[in-house]
């Protein structure tokens, strides 16, 4: 295998697993609950940990979730609202509020602040309508990982394009996103998230983000 088509396998695994995070920390629904009963949601994540060489590390996350969603036998509406609990009690019921899922409140202490509108314009910078393309405010950490995965995917078309300047350009994005948003919003956010959290599925995911995070610099432009 060359070594463009080794990083196009770790952009694509990045991707990959942005959009589950994506997934993960919008309110549950049946399409979670499915894709993890049939196994999809985890057959996905461990092939784009172990592309990312970070499968090791977190095989006993990787079994737990395996062991306690994956199979015909599971009851679908059980599961659910086991973690529609979960995410309630942690991120809207509780007082004072465990879990903030806004990166404004960790940055200024309240909603719609500077780190809002700074956000909201690296995606319109990116193309982005935040109107037509996201259902939740900019700064909600589940915004931000699905824009992750988007830069990626973006960066995967100009390699195949070969168009050198848009692939500076969401190299440069991701950059910015985790320099300055994502890597700190969503490390303290997985740490509340590990110490809070009455489900595996959020346990398991929350110490999944952390090394994701810590280990995911983008590169620098060449």
């Amino acid at each position: 295998m060359s070594r463009g088509d080794e990083n196009i396998i770790k952009l694509q695994s990045n991707a990959a697993i942005y959009n589950l995070l994506a997934q993960a920390f919008n309110y549950p629904d049946t399409d979670l609950i499915d894709s993890l009963c049939r196994g999809g949601f985890t057959t996905i994540l461990h092939d784009a940990l172990t592309n990312l060489n970070l499968a090791g590390s977190l095989a006993t996350e990787l079994a737990d979730l395996k062991k306690m969603y994956v199979g015909p036998d599971k009851v679908k509406e059980a599961l659910l609202l086991e973690l529609e609990k979960d995410y309630t009690h942690m991120f809207f019921s509780s007082k004072p509020r465990l879990v903030y899922l806004f990166e404004s409140v960790y940055k200024e202490g309240k909603l719609l602040q500077d780190s809002t509108f700074e956000i909201a314009r690296l995606y319109y910078d990116a193309g982005l309508n935040l109107v037509d393309d996201f259902k939740l405010p900019p700064d909600h950490i589940a915004v931000e990982f699905e824009f992750m995965a988007y830069l990626y995917f973006n960066e995967i078309e100009a390699i195949n394009k070969d168009h050198h300047e848009n692939v500076k350009y969401a190299q440069m994005l991701q950059k910015e996103v985790m320099e300055k948003h994502l890597g700190a919003f969503g490390g303290t956010l997985a740490r509340k998230v590990s110490e809070h959290a009455r489900t595996v599925f959020y346990q398991c995911i929350a110490r999944i983000i952390i090394p994701l995070l810590a280990g995911n610099t983008p590169r620098a432009s060449s």
